[in-house]
């Protein structure tokens, strides 16, 4: 999923110099600083869950993983998501749960 993601992303950018430069900003703001991206990526997970945006979602959880974020990380992100979206954002909560079943504490 994320092959495709990326490659949409650079269609994107190819269109129109606005997608790049958020692309840029997006890198930016996600990359190691005061905060460590492990916890901007369980921030991205818990804001996706607060949205209700699955394809963001995925890619988050894929990137908590690869920063070496834990199994109650995740789950701790997703409540969060859940607390401050309220029981609408349950659907997108069983989705990011059934994504993450086979990661290992």
């Amino acid at each position: 999923m994320q092959q495709s993601r990326f490659e949409q992303n650079d269609m994107m950018s190819e269109q129109d110099q606005f997608f790049k430069n958020f692309s840029d900003l997006d890198q930016t703001v996600y990359s190691n600083g005061a905060i460590p991206k492990k916890y901007k990526e369980l921030t991205g997970l818990t804001i996706s869950i607060l949205t209700r945006c699955d394809d963001c979602v995925v890619y988050h959880i894929e990137n908590c993983i690869t920063e070496g974020a834990s199994k109650d990380e995740l789950i701790e992100a997703i409540k969060m998501g859940v607390i401050g979206g309220g029981s609408i954002t349950y659907p997108t909560a069983r989705l990011a749960l059934s994504i993450m079943k086979d990661v290992k504490n």
